[in-house]
């Protein structure tokens, strides 16, 4: 191997050097270094072992490709970061207890069987403006009756605060698997928190086990300690009065509320960029007018790109 801070050649990296580094320049988008725990568990590593990862990332860090700082390791030279970080993991488990407060009380809801943490707060990092995020699964045919619900409660109670209450993403259990197969929604699926329904979550892990293509070695989330989805009183209640032709029709009649809406607003975007945006059928609401998904894989894709010519390597670029 040549010296530090001098280009390699495609010939002296393989195929795990390249995972290591591909993983350092997704979390790089968000400037955020890795431990090399998070690193192994993060990167499409091909059944190489744990201290097969770390010992490859030590060889890119005397390559100069990666930096090592106080036992976080990134692509970007900026001690600045470790701080930042730190400050930020700090402010996830104080707001902890704030989502785990609100998940409870969204479980009370009329179909609600199970609730996730998802987001920054989901990956153990918030900073000062960031929002709590809920991945919400229902009951099959009753999505849409659920999320106007707890869109009137926003809007009512809440002010319409996105802080604390941000519920963007609602499936039901009659479709678990998640369309969209990259590395962005790989992630964010693999580092779902539940709070609650353990019999919902285990059948909506088992339904995408096509993130293992991405993430191997993510761990599932323990659900041990975590009730499974049972109906309250009020649930019980509200659901008896809808669980008819007339809770269809509620439903189908909200969906095309939601659908109007959404045309009328954003009608402006082009076919490919509205579906990733958003997405509005029976079984599932996806409301991302921001494109983040969007966003975040194209700067992987630039990330990439800047890394192959700055070191003269190649990296295969995710789907």
């Amino acid at each position: 191997m040549k010296s530090a801070h001098k280009n390699i050649q495609n010939s002296e990296i393989g195929t795990l050097a390249k995972s290591i580094i591909r993983t350092l320049a997704y979390y790089d988008i968000f400037s955020y270094p890795l431990t090399k725990e998070e690193i192994y568990i993060c990167s499409n590593t091909n059944g190489d072992t744990k201290h097969s990862v770390f010992e490859e990332l030590e060889v890119l860090v005397s390559s100069g490709i990666v930096y090592n700082n106080n036992k976080f390791y990134s692509i970007n030279h900026n001690s600045h970061l470790i701080p930042k970080r730190i400050e930020g993991n700090k402010r996830a488990i104080k707001k902890m207890k704030t989502a785990k407060l609100y998940s409870r009380f969204i479980s009370h809801f009329p179909y609600v069987r199970g609730v996730f943490l998802s987001g920054s707060i989901s990956k153990g990092y918030m900073d000062e403006k960031a929002d709590i995020d809920y991945f919400i699964i229902t009951a099959p045919n009753r999505l849409w009756i659920t999320r106007i619900l707890l869109v009137f409660f926003k809007k009512m109670f809440l002010l319409n605060s996105y802080k604390f209450f941000c519920i963007n993403y609602f499936i039901s259990t009659a479709e678990l698997e998640i369309e969209e197969k990259n590395i962005y929604t790989a992630i964010e699926l693999a580092t779902l928190i539940p709070i609650y329904g353990a019999d919902v979550y285990n059948e909506f892990y088992g339904a995408n086990q096509w993130i293992k293509t991405y993430v191997p070695n993510y761990p599932k989330r323990d659900v041990n300690n975590l009730p499974a989805s049972k109906k309250k009183i009020f649930q019980k209640v509200v659901e008896s009065l809808l669980n008819n032709s007339f809770g269809d029709y509620v439903d189908d009649k909200i969906m095309k509320m939601f659908i109007r809406f959404d045309e009328k607003r954003y009608g402006e975007l082009d076919e490919n960029t509205f579906r990733l945006a958003f997405k509005t059928r029976k079984n599932i609401s996806k409301h991302h007018p921001n494109f983040f998904q969007k966003r975040v894989l194209e700067s992987l894709r630039k990330k990439l790109e800047q890394l192959e010519l700055k070191h003269n390597i190649a990296l295969s670029e995710f789907d």
